[in-house]
C-alpha cells in the first residue's frame, strides 16, 4: 500500500475596510511564535489535502459530502485540535492551533510637546510629536497605521508631527500576525498655548452656588487631570442664563466658578495653579438675552463651566 501523507494548508482570506477613501487589504494568514506554536485567525478556513509521501508537493484536496469538513471552520477563540489516526503507528495524532478572534489595542503616545488630555481631545504645543502604540495579548502586533485630516493611510512607522497651530483629526488602528485588524480609533488633536474646555455636567442648584451630585464624575476627572499633568493651570470661567437681575447673575456665577475651586483644593491640588472668574450673562453663547423668548434648552447652553488650561510657568 502506498503511504500518503496528511497537508493541512489555510486559505488566505482577505479582510477589507472601507477607510476613508483608501481601501486596505489584510490578509489571514500563519504565524509561529518562538516556541513553535501555531496560531492563524479565527475565521480563517483550513482545507485538507494528501499526498504520496516521497512527493510531498503533489496534492489532492480529500473530498468529503460532510459541509463542515474541508473546508474546516473554527468554533471560536483559542486553542484547537485537529485528530486523525495513524494507522502505521496504530495511534492518534493530535495538531493544537491556536485561533486568534482578537483585534489588537492602539493608543496614541506623544513623545513631544504634549500639555494634557481631556477624553479624546489632546493639547499640545505647536511642533508636538505623537507615535501610534499597540498590544495584542496573543499573536503580537504586525503593524498600525494612521490617517491626518482624511488623508490617506499610512504605516506608523515614523511619528506624526504637529507644525502649526491648529486642530487636526487623526484616526489609527492595528493589525495583529494573523491578519486582524482593529476597529479605527478617532483622536482630536489641538495645538495651542491655552486650550479651552466647556464642561456640559457640572450643575448647581436653582439659584444657588452649592454644587449637586451629579457634577462629581466630571469634577473627579478634572482631579485626575490635574494629578496627571502637574505643570497646568486651570481657570474656571461660570456663566450663567439672561434670566434674572445681571449684578445677581455675575455674583452668582463667581460663587459657582469658586465653589469648583474649593472642591478641586479639598482633592489635594494646589491653590496656586487654580483661579476663579465669574461672567454672569454677559457672555451667552445664543440669541436668549434679556426680552428674548427661549425655551429651557437654549437658556441652559448659556449655564456652564468653562476651562481655561495653561502651561504654568516655570
Amino acid at each position: 500500500m502506498k503511504i500518503v501523507k496528511l497537508t493541512i494548508l489555510f486559505t488566505i482570506v482577505l479582510q477589507l475596510h472601507l477607510l476613508g477613501q483608501v481601501q486596505l487589504k489584510h490578509e489571514a494568514k500563519l504565524f509561529i511564535d518562538s516556541t513553535g506554536q501555531v496560531f492563524t485567525r479565527v475565521d480563517a478556513p483550513a482545507y485538507f489535502f494528501i499526498s504520496p509521501a516521497d512527493s510531498a508537493e503533489n496534492l489532492t484536496l480529500i473530498p468529503s459530502d460532510d459541509k463542515h469538513a474541508n473546508p474546516m471552520m473554527w468554533d471560536g477563540h483559542g486553542s484547537q485540535y485537529i485528530v486523525y489516526r495513524d494507522l502505521k503507528q496504530n495511534m492518534n495524532i493530535r495538531f493544537k492551533i491556536v485561533a486568534d478572534g482578537i483585534s489588537p489595542k492602539s493608543k496614541p503616545l506623544f513623545t513631544k510637546g504634549l500639555l494634557f488630555n481631556y477624553d479624546n481631545t489632546f493639547f499640545s504645543e505647536v511642533g508636538s510629536e505623537m507615535t501610534i502604540t499597540a498590544t495584542d495579548a496573543m499573536t503580537g502586533v504586525d503593524c498600525s497605521y494612521f490617517s491626518t485630516d482624511e488623508n490617506p493611510f499610512q504605516k506608523a512607522d515614523h511619528p506624526i508631527t504637529f507644525n502649526n497651530e491648529g486642530e487636526f483629526y487623526v484616526k489609527a488602528y492595528s493589525v495583529d500576525n494573523v491578519g486582524n485588524a482593529e476597529e479605527i480609533n478617532e483622536y482630536r488633536i489641538i495645538t495651542t498655548n491655552s486650550a479651552s474646555i466647556q464642561l456640559s455636567n457640572i450643575y448647581f442648584g436653582l439659584g444657588s452656588t452649592e454644587l449637586i451630585s451629579e457634577a462629581a464624575n466630571e469634577l473627579d476627572k478634572l482631579v485626575n487631570l490635574l494629578q496627571t499633568y502637574k505643570d497646568i493651570h486651570l481657570e474656571i470661567r461660570a456663566h450663567t442664563d439672561s434670566r434674572g437681575e445681571a449684578n445677581y447673575n455675575l455674583f452668582l456665577s463667581e460663587g459657582r466658578a469658586q465653589s469648583v475651586i474649593r472642591f478641586l483644593k479639598s482633592k489635594g491640588i494646589a491653590e496656586h495653579r487654580l483661579s476663579a472668574k465669574g461672567y454672569g450673562e454677559s457672555q451667552l453663547v445664543n440669541e436668549c438675552s434679556d426680552g428674548v423668548s427661549c425655551p429651557d434648552e437654549k437658556h441652559k447652553a448659556n449655564r456652564r463651566v468653562e476651562l481655561i488650561v495653561t502651561k504654568s510657568l516655570p
